[in-house]
Order: structure tokens, then sequence, then C-alpha cells
């Protein structure tokens, strides 16, 4: 008797585990400080003049209570970590965002990594400023131009798949 009372428990408490995965909300991955803002804006591009036309496509764009703009990237990836390119690519869209609309963003950011099916897990990344950006995209065009050498990444893989491999000495040395 006692051993079909076990059973029948371990049934139950694996009904209401399955149950409770079944129920688990979408938005489980969200940050806790997004979780009663508002959806600002998805998959909009946003275009600023600068030195040169800082264009930025967002992926969503969420709007807390106190009106501040709050960027999230998600990305697929095996490794579940943030890059440095994910927070440039982030302070890009918070320049584009604030030079285009005149609204406040948040100087940080949410970079949302699905590294396997189903799986999220949300960063909070420290966004650049907006002199950095603008640091970013001079220092773009001196490459352009030539009148800058390029640097070697931290990953070599990287440096191989660059546009301008071909001209810099850290690739090929």
């Amino acid at each position: 008797m006692l051993e079909w009372a076990v059973v029948v428990i371990l049934a139950a408490v694996l009904l209401a585990w399955a149950y409770r995965l079944r129920r688990r909300p979408e938005n489980a991955w969200m940050p806790r400080e997004l979780r009663r803002a508002t959806l600002a804006y998805a998959e909009q591009l946003f275009k600023a003049p600068s030195r040169v036309m800082l264009t930025a496509k967002v992926d969503r764009t969420y709007r807390d209570r106190s009106g501040i703009l709050i960027l999230v990237e998600l990305k697929t990836r095996r490794l579940d970590r943030p890059y440095l390119s994910d927070v440039i690519e982030l302070s890009a869209q918070r320049v584009a965002i604030m030079r285009q609309t005149g609204e406040p963003v948040a100087m940080h950011g949410y970079v949302v990594v699905q590294s396997r099916p189903g799986h999220r897990t949300s960063h909070r990344v420290a966004l650049l400023t907006e002199d950095e950006v603008d640091g970013l995209i001079v220092r773009w065009e001196a490459i352009v131009g030539g009148h800058a050498q390029p640097r070697r990444s931290g990953a070599l893989r990287l440096c191989r798949g660059c546009g301008f491999a071909g001209n810099c000495a850290n690739v090929n040395s």
C-alpha cells in the first residue's frame, strides 16, 4: 500500500512539473526591468546624420515606466555570452535613435542569446557614449580613406574575414 502511495505522489509531482513547464511564459528570459515595459520599436530602421549617415536597425526597444528606451538585441549562437561587437551594435542603435527621435535611451541594453532551442538568456551590457560611437565612425573613415591602419582583432579568424585583411600588416605577418 505504501509503495502505491509513493507511485501516485511521484506521478502527481511529475504531472505538475510538466504542466508548469508547458505553461512557462514565453518571455521568461526577459529581464525584470522590462517585464512592465512596453514595446516601443521592433525591427525598425533609424538613420541619423553624422560625419557619415549612421544607420541602425533595432531588434526590439522597450519603453520603461519613466519613458526611457531600453535596447534589446537578439542573437542565436553556440556560446551564451555577449561580445564587444554586440555592445558596439547596440551603442550605434542608441545614438541613431536619440539623434532621429530625440528620445532618451538608457546607457545599458540587453543581449539575449539563444544558445539552444527554447533556451534564452539575457545579458545586461553597458553601452558606449555618443562621443565613443562618433570616435568609431571617425576611425572607420580613416581606415577606409587609407589614413589609418586597422588593428588586429583578438580573434584571428575575424581578421581573416575582414575586408581590409589584404592591406593589414597584422594579418599578413
